[in-house]
C-alpha cells in the first residue's frame, strides 16, 4: 500500500468539508455542531494537562459523518506530540471517504513507517450515514463502541478487533455494521474513562459504563458527563464522544 507521508501543518480539531469547528473546550462537555442533524458532544480531560487522547470528525458531502477516537500509548507531553504528528494524517484519511476499515489500515501504515511502534495507538473508526441511520464501525485495539438505544438499553458493539496501530505492517481491519435508530447514541471512549471503574469481575469496565449510560440523561452532553465526571480522580488521559441520530420527527437542518 502506497502511503502519504506525515503532514506537519497543524489542524483544526474538528473539521467539515465547508467550515472549521471550535477546538474543544478542556474540562467541560461541548456540542459540536456539524450541517447534517447528527448531535455530536465530547468531554475530555488529561492528567499532566496534555495527554494523548485525539479526535477528528468530518462530515462529507454525501451526508455521512466520520470520525476516530484514538489513544497513543502513555501520557502527558511526549504522548501528546506523537497525537499531534498524526492528526493531520489522519484528517486527510478521513477526508477521502473512506471506509472505517481502510481509514484504520492507512494510518497504521503511515505509522508503522514512522517507526513509532514505542508509541503505539489504539483506535476505534466509525462512518454514520444520517439519513438511513446505518453505521460502520473498525477497531484497532481499542474497547467499544458502546450503543445507547433511545429506550435507554445499552450494548457493547460485538466486533472483531485488530491490533494497535503502528506494530504490524499490512494489517487488515474488520469492519462491523450497524443499523440505529431515531434518537439510538454510539459512545466513544478511550481507556482513561473505563479503567477507573474496572473491578476483579468487571476488568474492562465495560459493565459499569453500561449501568452509566443506562442512567444517564438522553442528551449527548448529559452521556458526556455522566461518564466523566468532575469528581472523579484523573488516572489518565480521558476522552468520551457521543454521536446520536436525531428524533424522528427533527426539523432537517438547511445546508
Amino acid at each position: 500500500m502506497t502511503t502519504t507521508p506525515f503532514d506537519l501543518t497543524e489542524f483544526t480539531v474538528f473539521t467539515a468539508p465547508t467550515r472549521e469547528l471550535p477546538q474543544i473546550a478542556g474540562g467541560r462537555a461541548i456540542d459540536l455542531p456539524l450541517g447534517s442533524d447528527l448531535r455530536i458532544a465530547s468531554k475530555q480531560s488529561a492528567r499532566f494537562g496534555s495527554g494523548g487522547d485525539f479526535f477528528e470528525v468530518f462530515e462529507h458531502a454525501s451526508g455521512r459523518v466520520s470520525t476516530v477516537v484514538a489513544d497513543v500509548c502513555g501520557n502527558g507531553p511526549g504522548a501528546a506530540q506523537i497525537a499531534a504528528r498524526v492528526r493531520p494524517f489522519l484528517h486527510h484519511s478521513l477526508a477521502r471517504g473512506e471506509s472505517p476499515g481502510h481509514v484504520l489500515a492507512a494510518l497504521n501504515e503511515g505509522l508503522v513507517e514512522e517507526g513509532l511502534s514505542d508509541r503505539f495507538v489504539t483506535a476505534v473508526a466509525v462512518r454514520v450515514d444520517v439519513l438511513s441511520g446505518h453505521a460502520e464501525i473498525a477497531c484497532a485495539g481499542h474497547l467499544g463502541p458502546f450503543v445507547r438505544r433511545a429506550s435507554g438499553a445499552v450494548q457493547l458493539v460485538d466486533r472483531a478487533t485488530g491490533v494497535p496501530l503502528g506494530l504490524v505492517a499490512g494489517e487488515r481491519y474488520d469492519e462491523t455494521a450497524l443499523r440505529l435508530g431515531p434518537e439510538d447514541a454510539l459512545v466513544l471512549v478511550t481507556d482513561g474513562i473505563t479503567d477507573p471503574l474496572s473491578t476483579e469481575g468487571d476488568p474492562l469496565g465495560e459493565a459499569a459504563l453500561a449501568r452509566l449510560l443506562e442512567r444517564a440523561p438522553r442528551l449527548t452532553i448529559g452521556m458526556c458527563e455522566a461518564l466523566l465526571m468532575d469528581s472523579m480522580p484523573a488516572r489518565d488521559d480521558a476522552t468520551v464522544l457521543v454521536l446520536q441520530l436525531p428524533s424522528a420527527d427533527a426539523t432537517p437542518i438547511a445546508a
